[in-house]
């Protein structure tokens, strides 16, 4: 939600103090908050004043700052807006499932090592198949599921070992 600096609307102020739009009407109403057409500075003032008996907020309240900081949360929110609407985020679990497919794969290539470059001799494909599986075991999806700063259910645990 954009919210107009120079006459911010009741349900642009009701979110800005996490309250409802008619709560911003009937303070409105008590004088508590400033009528339709004040700025944001001045409805944030009386609000400062009405919720914990602040005069002179202008004086605490960098205005352009303040201006900057919403301005900059805007465009970053249009801009993860566009970026979704065009397809250039993955989710999380699209992306675990991506790199989870990758391991496998590549565990798939390299259980062929043995076989492939040791051809007849038994010990070297033994000792090939040896390393193999023990670096293989070093990088386990359940290892980078716990890296990630998450786990597999167990019944994907067992599927992935």
């Amino acid at each position: 939600m954009e919210i107009d600096l120079e006459e911010p609307t009741r349900p642009q102020l009701a979110a800005v103090f996490g309250v409802s739009s008619r709560w911003i009407g009937e303070l409105r109403s008590k004088g508590d908050l400033p009528e339709d057409g004040a700025s944001l500075l001045e409805n944030i003032e009386a609000w400062a004043q009405a919720k914990y008996g602040i005069d002179g907020a202008q004086d605490a309240l960098d205005l352009d700052a303040e201006s900057a900081r919403l301005k900059k949360e805007q465009a970053d929110s249009k801009a993860m807006d566009n970026a979704e609407r065009r397809g250039e985020l993955a989710s999380l679990p699209d992306m675990s499932g991506a790199v989870i497919s990758v391991i496998a794969m590549a565990v798939s290539r390299l259980s062929q090592v043995g076989m492939i470059v040791a051809k007849g001799d038994h010990k070297l494909r033994a000792r090939i198949e040896k390393a193999v599986n023990d670096a293989l075991k070093e990088l386990s999806v359940a290892k980078v599921e716990k890296a990630r700063g998450g786990g597999l259910d167990a019944e994907e645990a067992a599927e992935a070992d």
